[in-house]
């Protein structure tokens, strides 16, 4: 691209301004990484110990050992740099407490931020580079409390003051959320729910939000003028101190939110908005979108990582399309509502190929919701909000927001009251090619003269879709740090095989990962397989159970899951499973893992848990037939398990080990690794390659790694 644009450039006048953008992009872009996302030069060695003193930022547990966000002052042996402070995740082990503002010192083995990557999952990696978050790191000694530091920035004490007036309502969380753009409140629940009913966008601090703001100043400053007859001369524009003030308040509107992308797109558009006006432009065309995309890009390039920013804009120019009018003050009631009708139903079909992609579905009743909520938030509820705030720093008025929230709160549980398939639609199959054939054709209807160009791209999705070649089942080994968590699918049915750890009595990856994967591939799980009942196979069984999925585990668990699992047979489309043990008399419960082999016309998976050699060789003994195609590393692929023997005996192509990156105990071992490369078998581990996932056809298969569709320089390691 970089090279056809340099030719382009110079053979045609019009693109050098193009090609000055593109230098001039790529130049912006390098900065932002190297000053505020990329790492230090300090070269980190997580088996080496270091004094660090940091800041507690957050903390997200209550006991010791102290799960926590912290500010890294310094690193010993690192030079200090002109870059800013850097951010980790910590786990500290403490006798005292440990809160937000302590300043502590203390030996940390510290190692490069990294996170599961999972197919179809939240990418926290993502995330953490957005909130430079680049170490993570454990406590290896005592620590030393320095000092402690009270927050008292005034957005800090904005946040605090909004929760203290708001903390008796029960939706809390909707209130804090309009006024400070704080999500935090908001419980997985209330995000599904709002999401569902389409309303998620009326929480995000944007346009409506800003111009309202903007609004209030503006006016309230013309009020203000004309109540104090103070003598001005005409000369002076007064209207440019009218839109100053006003802009002014939106600023601190934005400032008290955090700037986030979608008020940050907001405040920028209208500045460029006042601009253009001011200097006597046609504030109507695309010249303040355009500036404001460039101002915000220039800022932050990264923001583009962020979904908000195309959800925003799109969404403001589908608006500003439609609003050629809205400076006319004729228009009556009637033609009000049937501009805001089609605004919706514009916003509707605009933005749907993002909410499919991003959220793999769209609101139906959404679209008839938003012609109440849109005016009700933005004319009603927002004001109402902002004149409770301000009085509430001279008087206390409670009962009237009691009264606001008792409404509401009743309005709500009507909305909830909606069954369920008339608030969601599902779409799973949408990925990214589907996103830019969306776009390509919506485009095409819009400008292109022959609107039948716009079957070009569809033709072309279609006939892809079509020649693609149908696995026969499929293999997931999810990527869930130190533990096993598999899924084995075939023709929309699937067998699960573990659940994964979980961390702190309370985190697994049930619900984001396992449960995201099933919705998006739409899935019937069949039966639940646990081999044993250690922490890292079983620590999302409440979970699993809790989610509707217990009856599955009575296939090869009739008798519960204190002992070893049924030998057992089942059919999957085709697909045979069969379960078996080592039947080790010995008191060990990894060897007695349960086993399963899958298999279907020339190819075969082995899942085998925990078992150790002992277990290994008894099986061996008992003449069973493990030879495999793809086999998982026994105990993620300790020195203890995968002898000589059994690999002789299991004679795999492909291993997988399901393993921790730079984990406590380094899995797979050397010796193992070294073991298996002597008998030329292709290793794969989940902690360097992420999720895996092995689709088996008729006469190939062909292996997926998550960490492979990392499209962006800076991802890659």
């Amino acid at each position: 691209m970089s090279f056809a644009v340099l030719l382009a450039g110079a053979y045609f006048k019009p693109f050098l301004t193009l090609l000055s953008g593109f230098i001039c992009a790529i130049l912006v872009v390098i900065f932002h990484y190297f000053i505020f996302y990329s790492t230090s030069d300090c070269q980190i060695d997580y088996q080496q110990r270091r004094l660090v003193r940091f800041e507690v930022v957050e903390t997200y547990s209550d006991k010791s050992p102290y799960y926590l966000k912290a500010n890294l002052k310094s690193i010993e042996s690192c030079p200090a740099t002109i870059r800013p402070t850097p951010f980790a995740m910590l786990s500290i082990s403490s006798d005292k407490p440990v809160v937000s503002g302590d300043e502590i010192s203390a030996s940390l083995k510290l190692k490069r931020y990294r996170s599961v990557k999972n197919f179809y999952s939240f990418d926290r990696e993502r995330q953490a580079l957005l909130e430079r978050i680049f170490y993570k790191g454990r406590s290896v000694g005592e620590i030393t409390y320095l000092d402690h530091h009270t927050n008292t920035s005034l957005r800090d004490r904005y946040l605090k003051y909004i929760n203290k007036i708001t903390a008796n309502s029960r939706l809390q969380w909707l209130y804090y959320a309009l006024l400070t753009g704080d999500k935090s409140k908001i419980s997985y629940e209330n995000n599904n729910q709002l999401r569902e009913l389409g309303l998620s966008h009326l929480l995000a601090i944007s346009g409506l939000h800003i111009g309202l703001i903007y609004a209030v100043g503006f006016f309230s400053s013309k009020w203000l003028l004309r109540v104090s007859h103070l003598p001005i001369r005409q000369s002076f524009q007064l209207n440019n101190i009218f839109a100053l003030f006003g802009f002014s308040c939106s600023f601190i509107y934005v400032y008290l939110s955090g700037f986030i992308v979608s008020a940050s797109r907001a405040l920028v558009m209208l500045g460029c908005y006042l601009v253009i006006y001011n200097l006597g432009k046609n504030p109507l065309r695309w010249r303040s979108i355009l500036y404001a995309l460039c101002i915000v890009l220039l800022i932050d390039p990264f923001a583009m990582l962020n979904p908000g920013l195309y959800f925003s804009f799109i969404a403001v120019t589908i608006i500003f399309l439609l609003t050629r009018n809205t400076l006319d003050v004729r228009l009556g009631f009637l033609n009000r509502f049937v501009q805001l009708f089609q605004i919706q139903c514009a916003l509707f079909i605009g933005l749907l190929p993002l909410s499919l992609y991003y959220f793999n579905g769209t609101s139906i009743i959404g679209l008839l919701i938003n012609l109440i909520a849109v005016p009700l938030v933005g004319l009603l509820i927002l004001p109402l909000l902002i004149f409770y705030s301000l009085l509430s720093i001279l008087f206390d008025i409670t009962s009237l927001l009691s009264l606001v929230d008792s409404v509401l709160y009743f309005s709500y549980q009507l909305l909830l009251s909606i069954p369920h398939d008339w608030r969601w639609f599902p779409f799973n199959k949408f990925d990214f090619s589907l996103l830019v054939i969306s776009y390509s054709t919506l485009l095409i209807l819009l400008f292109c003269p022959n609107k039948y160009v716009c079957l070009i791209p569809i033709c072309i999705y279609a006939v892809d879709f079509k020649l693609q070649p149908k696995a026969q089942f499929q293999l997931d080994v999810f990527d869930v740090g130190h533990g096993l968590m598999v899924m084995v699918s075939a023709n929309n049915k699937a067998i699960i095989y573990d659940l994964g750890p979980q961390y702190f009595g309370r985190y697994d990856y049930i619900r984001r990962v396992l449960l995201q994967s099933i919705r998006k591939q739409q899935l019937s799980v069949v039966a639940t397989v646990i081999s044993h009942l250690d922490n890292d196979h079983s620590g999302g069984l409440a979970s699993w159970q809790l989610a509707g999925y217990a009856e599955t585990l009575s296939i090869f668990h009739p008798k519960g899951l204190e002992e070893s699992c049924k030998t057992n047979s089942l059919t999957l489309e085709a697909v045979k499973i069969n379960s078996f043990h080592a039947d080790d008399s010995r008191d060990n419960r990894n060897d007695l893992s349960c086993l399963l082999k899958i298999t279907r016309l020339n190819y075969s998976v082995l899942l085998t848990g925990d078992i150790s050699t002992a277990a290994e060789t008894k099986l061996i003994e008992n003449g069973v037939d493990l030879q495999s195609t793809v086999l998982l590393s026994p105990h993620h692929g300790s020195n203890t398990s995968s002898s000589n023997r059994f690999i002789n005996a299991v004679e795999p192509e492909v291993v997988i080990h399901s393993s921790a990156y730079q984990g406590q105990w380094l899995f797979p071992h050397p010796d193992v690794v070294k073991r298996y490369n002597e008998h030329h078998i292709r290793q794969f581990s989940t902690a360097e390659l992420g999720h895996i996932r092995i689709k088996f056809y008729e006469d190939n298969y062909r292996i997926e790694f998550a960490r492979e569709q990392e499209s962006y320089w800076f991802e890659q390691d």
